[in-house]
């Protein structure tokens, strides 16, 4: 009896330490793959639960951090757009303020104790910039379409206010002088034009011809007839003797007949010669000139000469003439 007992005892030692061998070995197959994995984090989870002291707060904490910094992010995203936004906005408004003061400065300033000018004429088309010449301009030299200004007529140029037009030297202090009279008693000038180069001359005049035979079906011919009824050809333009200016009222700034209608235009008329200056192409003396009838185009003379010409309503071609 002993014996037997022995033998199965030593059997059931046996069993038992073959089922903890097989028990302790890594199962190779899938079948138990997904059971030891859940096991292990189970076992995980079990050694966070007791170093945390908190399951939930040891397990969801990353997740938690992440939320939290994406959304601060996402905050941080959109206070820069905000921002950008605020900028461009500001940027915006500088851009068109700027270029309200340009087009304010290209159409016409008030002339308020000094000389104010124009960027550009009224036509929209810019003024020449051409460099200081030396000569003593002819006060009563006689440019039209049948007298041409000699090739070797120089320019001393005097820049205006804003350095974009210039007029000759000569007349600088009278127009000056005039402007300010008329700004002081409530006249608000436009100096729209003042010397023109040759080449300068020639380009509006050319321009002028093209839009008509494009815009009219005009030969070029018809074109320069018309045309040259108020823009001459280069050396036949009273621009590019320094000595002419186009003026026009601040709040009517075009060249037209209507121009003769506006208060600057009548004090003009009204004290021109008191300054040395005379209405050049007068109404009802085409015949004369061979130009249009240009309220607001005027021509230093020197103040004898204009007194003369403005009293006789004569024009300078008459004038020269007696």
């Amino acid at each position: 009896m002993r014996r037997i007992s022995a033998e199965r005892t030593v059997g059931e030692q046996l069993e038992i330490q073959r089922k903890i061998l097989e028990s302790i070995q890594m199962p190779s197959g899938e079948e138990n793959g997904p059971v030891r994995t859940d096991q292990l984090r189970h076992e995980l989870n079990a050694s966070g639960e007791k170093g945390a002291g908190n399951s939930r707060a040891g397990v969801f904490r990353p997740d938690c951090r992440y939320k939290k910094g994406e959304e601060e992010r996402q905050r941080r995203l959109r206070h820069e757009c905000l921002v950008l936004g605020i900028a461009a906005a500001v940027l915006l408004i500088l851009l068109l303020a700027q270029k309200i003061m340009d087009r304010r400065l290209s159409y016409g300033e008030e002339t308020r104790g000094q000389i104010m000018t124009a960027v550009k004429n009224v036509s929209g088309k810019f003024l020449p910039s051409s460099g200081s010449m030396s000569g003593q301009a002819d006060l009563l030299i006689l440019v039209n379409k049948e007298h041409a200004l000699p090739e070797d007529y120089v320019v001393n140029e005097h820049w205006l206010k804003n350095g974009r037009v210039s007029v000759a030297d000569e007349m600088y202090d009278a127009l000056s002088a005039m402007l300010t009279a008329g700004s002081e008693d409530g006249r608000e000038f436009v100096v729209a034009s003042g010397y023109r180069s040759a080449e300068y001359q020639q380009n509006l005049l050319e321009e002028d011809i093209e839009r008509d035979m494009r815009q009219y079906g005009m030969s070029w011919q018809e074109a320069y007839d018309l045309e040259s009824l108020e823009t001459m050809p280069a050396g036949h333009s009273e621009h590019e003797t320094g000595l002419a200016v186009d003026l026009v009222a601040l709040d009517y700034q075009v060249l037209d007949g209507q121009q003769e209608y506006t208060r600057e235009n009548q004090w003009l008329r009204e004290h021109c010669q008191d300054y040395g200056f005379i209405l050049r192409y007068p109404k009802d003396k085409e015949n004369v000139t061979g130009i249009s009838y240009e309220p607001w185009h005027f021509r230093y003379v020197g103040t004898e000469a204009a007194r003369e010409i403005m009293e006789q309503g004569i024009t300078l071609e008459e004038y020269l003439a007696l």
